[in-house]
């Protein structure tokens, strides 16, 4: 549904104020797990935010990040905390709801799951401004409006699932029209958190990954780009080891090689490799990502929306990045919310760059729209002119996946 502008709807302009919030809890059976360096999951969760005005035609969907957390954690931080602040106010200032929510929480907030939490509010936010303005968000956020390279995201370890079943997966990926994959490593033995991160199945060896990652460089060509992703799981020295041996596959950019904290591990591992590192989608905040680029640790920076800060902390760190001739990407692995705040975000920016494009087993995509959130020719991506986020939800068609926060 496309809404017009809130002084269209408001006598005398008045403005439009926020009045309800509702979140959606949401959790998927898959038909087979998925393992990556730091355990298996067989589910798929995903909590969602609408956010209500006085004007029903006006109303905006978020996405919050609450990885392998409990629903009713950050649904409780969204409703009894976070909305109560908000509540009654002018949902066309995105910039200053969020500063005065990280300024009120500030004492237990500044970073992780209340920062989680904004991001979906912030999201909806962002997506009532375009709906009063009547633009899509790439032409608020900047207009650059360049079409964003795609990549197929899977290549997880899985069980019964030998090389050339995952070559075939590869090989469909190209076939697909997609510019790049991106696949996981670093289950291994020597991961950094072995022996407290218990029953990881399918622990392998270095050679193991390096058989897995030569077999996708071979299915995907020579000439389109591979990337892998340790997912926070290795220790500097291990990632040196996985380095220096990656360099002949040509790999665009090793993802999140240590854990986030180790900033000088992983300016030391950038500095020994020419694979690009990128990162971290597991970090919050526009502080600590300064932190990582000032000290040449990434150089991709690559945040989650969802899980940042949403599109305002998103937007400054991306800008910083531009300050240091430095690609920005987002993480990209949820529902379509996320993904048209993502592709939005990107299409918008001058050095926005490399649209993730999650391949494994999820009913929250497509199937929820009214109409497609975005085309895709030739490997790229592109958001319509259509308000706000441009997505218009089927909300029935979540039922079937609702849980109790």
């Amino acid at each position: 549904m496309m809404a017009s502008s809130a002084e269209d709807h408001r006598p005398g302009g008045e403005s439009v104020k926020i009045i309800g919030i509702e979140t959606f809890c949401l959790r998927y059976d898959m038909p087979y797990a998925l393992t990556y360096a730091r355990g298996e999951y067989s589910t798929r969760e995903a909590l969602l935010v609408k956010l209500l005005t006085d004007d029903p035609a006006i109303f905006g969907w978020g996405e919050s990040a609450m990885w392998g957390g409990p629903h009713a954690v950050t649904a409780a931080v969204i409703e009894r905390e976070i909305y109560p602040l908000i509540a009654g106010q002018d949902p066309r200032r995105p910039e200053y709801l969020w500063e005065k929510v990280f300024q009120e929480t500030y004492y237990h907030g500044r970073r992780g799951i209340l920062i989680a939490a904004l991001s979906g509010i912030d999201i909806a936010l962002w997506d009532i401004l375009g709906k009063c303005a009547g633009l899509p968000l790439w032409r608020l956020l900047g207009g650059f409006g360049r079409p964003v390279s795609t990549y197929a995201s899977s290549g997880y370890y899985r069980r019964d699932y030998g090389l050339d079943a995952f070559a075939a997966d590869v090989a469909k990926a190209r076939a697909g029209g997609f510019r790049g994959y991106k696949m996981k490593i670093g289950n291994i033995r020597q991961a950094a958190h072995y022996g407290v991160v218990e029953d990881v199945p399918m622990r392998g060896s270095i050679a193991d990954d390096l058989k897995r990652v030569a077999t996708a460089r071979e299915a995907l060509g020579g000439d389109l780009n591979l990337m892998v992703d340790a997912t926070t799981s290795l220790t500097a020295r291990v990632a040196m080891r996985y380095a220096a041996a990656l360099e002949p596959l040509e790999i665009r950019w090793f993802e999140e090689p240590v854990m986030a904290e180790d900033v000088a591990g992983c300016a030391d591992l950038a500095r020994r490799t020419r694979i690009a590192i990128a990162g971290f989608e597991t970090e919050t905040g526009r502080d600590a990502f300064a932190r990582l680029i000032d000290a040449g640790a990434i150089q991709v920076v690559q945040p989650d929306i969802v899980q940042v800060g949403g599109i305002t902390e998103a937007r400054k760190i991306a800008a910083y990045a531009q300050m240091r001739h430095l690609p920005f990407t987002s993480k990209n692995y949820s529902t379509i919310v996320s993904s048209a705040a993502c592709l939005q975000l990107l299409y918008a920016l001058p050095n926005g760059e490399y649209f993730e494009c999650d391949q494994d087993p999820l009913p929250w995509r497509n199937e929820l729209l009214t109409a497609p959130a975005y085309r895709l020719e030739d490997g790229l991506a592109a958001p319509g002119e259509a308000p706000g986020l441009g997505i218009s939800l089927h909300e029935d068609a979540l039922k079937p996946w609702r849980v109790q926060a």
